[in-house]
């Protein structure tokens, strides 16, 4: 019998291992495969780009930026110019910035919880109004369900009732239009180029040509609104130029007859009059500007100018003064008691052009670089025509309007000699024209 009872338990023992094998392989052939297919298949975390209602962030999408949002992902301070107008989304994410988005025309990574979608199937509203209704359409299905429940337990018998049903209406929600805005600028520029008075005389004047700067302080209103198109506007300021030109006369001949205790015929002669002419002035602009939006600039319009400060300086070369008294038929040749200048006489003064009105067309053209602080720099071209000049003069030959001047001798005394500007002696009208190089910088702001 114990043999028996000692195989007995030997093979209940032998069940008992392998089915506890068999279990283990079971196990392993169903949940160990799975377990490392979940462990395999599970996704690794990824950044998700969505707006504060929940929608999908796609490129391609228009948007605004939060007023209260201050700063870019680097931490620059915001400009005033992005806030109020519609933005596309350009990229999202970002090697360095994962969770950044880019907007066309601003070239600073933004965090998504800055911008607020345009498309009105993402707004918080709409998102918010079909949450509602689908709740809403579980909540009556729900209660249809168990009205239908309760009344099949109760048998109670089916009454119609005459239900109202009133739908209320929803008004879709609009997307949120930028404000319109007008822009302003105030512009601090230099100018410079060559330059030229334009006389004109019924003598052989060389060309009175020279060089000029400004410095212009300036204000433009335009009227158009946006960024995205073609500003129009009017520009005015006010300009403090100076420019300076010089002018020639050779063979310096001036024929007149004065009286002392008889006739004296004269006649002054010099090899070459040499004038150097300075000018500060004011000038007064109002201009029509517009600028595209790619950045070109034409302004256009009328300019007063106000000469304030005209000094001269003029040279005379190998002078002579030649008089013939009539009375006595002598003739006396560089004396002092009829008149007489150095062979190289040099002359300061002012002209009298001083404080004359001239109007003149101007024109500015050329490329404004817009900054990311909103504000920009310019640079072109410009001229400006005389159209009117208040300065009249007329040289009739008397010997007031000559360049050499003399007070006969008296009886007593001797010649009194003095030169003037050939602009004062020669000149019966006067011009303007000047052109060159401008550069500005632009202080823009919206209204």
């Amino acid at each position: 019998m114990g043999g028996k009872e000692m195989k007995t338990t030997q093979k209940s023992m032998n069940d008992n291992m392998l089915k506890v094998i068999l279990l283990v392989a079971l196990f392993a052939t169903t949940q160990v495969p799975t377990l490392f297919a979940q462990e395999a298949t599970t996704p690794s975390p990824e950044v998700t780009f969505v707006y504060s209602s929940g929608a999908q962030m796609e490129i391609g999408d228009s948007v605004m930026i939060h007023q209260d949002s201050l700063r870019y992902l680097t931490g620059e301070r915001m400009s005033s110019w992005v806030y109020g107008v519609p933005h596309q989304i350009r990229q999202l994410g970002t090697k360095s910035k994962p969770t950044g988005v880019l907007l066309r025309g601003i070239y600073s990574w933004i965090s998504q919880g800055s911008l607020m979608p345009l498309n009105v199937e993402k707004t918080q509203e709409t998102i918010d109004r079909k949450r509602a209704e689908a709740e809403a359409a579980a909540a009556a299905a729900a209660a249809e369900a168990a009205a239908k429940a309760m009344m099949q337990e109760e048998y109670v018998e089916e009454t119609t009732d005459s239900v109202v049903v009133i739908e209320e209406v929803v008004e879709e929600p609009q997307p949120v239009a930028p404000q319109p805005f007008k822009m302003n600028s105030f512009s601090i520029g230099i100018r410079g180029g060559l330059t030229s008075l334009m006389p004109q005389s019924d003598r052989a004047l060389g060309a009175a040509w020279g060089y000029g700067a400004s410095l212009d302080l300036r204000y433009a209103h335009y009227w158009s609104k946006g960024d995205d198109k073609v500003r129009l506007g009017l520009m005015t300021g006010l300009g403090v130029g100076y420019m300076q030109n010089s002018q020639k006369l050779r063979d310096v001949l001036e024929e007149s007859t004065l009286y002392s205790e008889g006739p004296i015929e004269y006649k002054v002669t010099a090899d070459e009059a040499k004038e150097l002419n300075h000018q500060l002035q004011l000038e007064i602009p109002l201009m029509f500007s517009m600028v595209t939006p790619k950045g070109f600039f034409l302004n256009v319009g009328p300019k007063v100018i106000l000469p304030v400060y005209t000094p001269y300086t003029q040279t005379l070369t190998n002078t002579n003064i030649d008089a013939h008294l009539v009375t006595e038929g002598v003739d006396i040749h560089n004396e002092i008691v009829t008149g007489k200048l150095d062979a190289k006489h040099v002359a300061k003064g002012m002209n009298k052009h001083q404080y004359s009105l001239n109007v003149t067309v101007g024109g500015e053209i050329g490329y404004e670089h817009h900054l990311q602080s909103g504000h920009s720099i310019s640079v072109g071209l410009y001229a400006n025509y005389g159209v009117y000049n208040s300065y009249k003069h007329v040289a009739d030959g008397d010997m007031s309007n000559h360049l050499v001047q003399i007070v006969p001798p008296t009886a007593d005394g001797v010649a009194q000699v003095t030169t003037t500007s050939m602009n004062n002696a020669y000149v019966n009208k006067l011009g303007y024209l000047d052109a060159g190089l401008t550069v500005a910088f632009h202080l823009n702001w919206k209204k």
